[in-house]
């Protein structure tokens, strides 16, 4: 009963555990992208900068061909994308949202004006959509306009989490959806 008790509490608390990914960009260029796992980090462009460089000093292997795979028609695919975004988007978290854009105006005045108030627009089509589809903790958008700047400076940052709990009611849901719905070559409106 107690070891019953361990493993049930260890299982939830990993079914509310959250992971997902934080991408930075400064205003200079730099980027930086963080996997998160829980409380563990991870920092994917170190990690993928030390496997390139490790895959330099190893010696090229030949390529295997690659064999023809089941296809899929597009209807099917469009079906189970469909139940997986309903899935996604009651667990899906935005944690923060954090852009701050300049846009330069030296070459030409009219066309940073026009610029600067499309962004604004785009801005404000988008909001509603982003917090309707998903939970958003923190957001800020900046969008300036520097009639000094020779060209437009962004930076911004996005922190992604989904739950492990709900990431795999998500898988269960696109695999019900997989299973649900007919093969590629029947109508399902036509009794045989």
């Amino acid at each position: 009963m107690l070891v019953t008790g361990i493993i049930l509490s260890v299982l939830l608390l990993l079914g509310f555990t959250r992971f997902g990914f934080r991408a930075a960009r400064t205003a200079d260029g730099g980027t930086r992208v963080i996997l998160r796992a829980g409380p563990f980090r991870i920092d994917l462009l170190k990690r993928l900068q030390k496997a390139k460089r490790e895959k330099a000093r190893e010696p090229e292997k030949k390529e295997k061909e690659a064999k023809p795979g089941r296809k899929i028609s597009y209807g099917r695919l469009a079906g189970i994308a469909k139940s997986v975004l309903r899935s996604v988007r009651r667990g899906v978290r935005v944690d923060r949202l954090r852009l701050r854009m300049t846009v330069a105006g030296g070459n030409d005045p009219c066309d940073a004006a026009l610029l600067y108030g499309r962004l604004h627009m785009a801005w404000g089509t988008l909001r509603p959509l982003l917090t309707g589809a998903f939970r958003v903790k923190r957001q800020r958008v900046e969008i300036a306009l520097d009639f000094d700047l020779d060209r437009t400076r962004w930076e911004g940052e996005l922190a992604v989490t989904i739950s492990l709990g709900r990431s795999i009611a998500v898988l269960f849901a696109a695999l019900g959806a997989a299973v649900r719905l007919p093969a590629s070559g029947t109508n399902p409106g036509k009794a045989v």
